[in-house]
């Protein structure tokens, strides 16, 4: 089984230095999680990494602001995971919770070379989140 880079938070692996990822997707999975949540200017070597979720934070959940937030994704991915090959995304309110301060956030996506589609999912509810403020 082929072997990843490591797994965050950082810990002591068996067979490596550190932990690692054993699933592609899995590691895509914290890929695409870090850029949405990183604002720009975070990531001192790329100042220009990130989504920066925060900034919509006091947005109206409305259609122009989720699409905001899909386009900013869509050009940061373009730009930092190039090797993925975006069908599409969706930013929605939570139609599960009557709070209209939910959110998700989906992202289907392939690998090239890779004939089946995988879906990234992050529920923003804030009963749920905690530290993403």
């Amino acid at each position: 089984m082929p072997l990843y880079g490591p797994k965050f938070p950082l810990s002591a692996g068996t067979r490596d230095t550190f932990e690692l990822y054993d699933d592609v997707k899995q590691q895509i999975n914290f890929y695409l999680k870090n850029l949405i949540l990183t604002s720009p200017g975070e990531n001192i070597s790329a100042p220009s990494y990130g989504v920066g979720l925060r900034r919509f934070l006091f947005e109206q959940n409305i259609e122009s602001a989720r699409g905001s937030i899909a386009s900013s994704i869509s050009s940061q991915i373009s730009k930092y995971l190039p090797y993925l090959s975006v069908e599409d995304i969706e930013v929605g309110a939570s139609s599960k919770e009557i709070d209209t301060n939910s959110m998700f956030i989906r992202i289907i996506y392939s690998i090239p070379g890779s004939v089946v589609q995988e879906v990234f999912e992050l529920d923003l509810n804030p009963a749920t989140t905690i530290g993403f403020y």
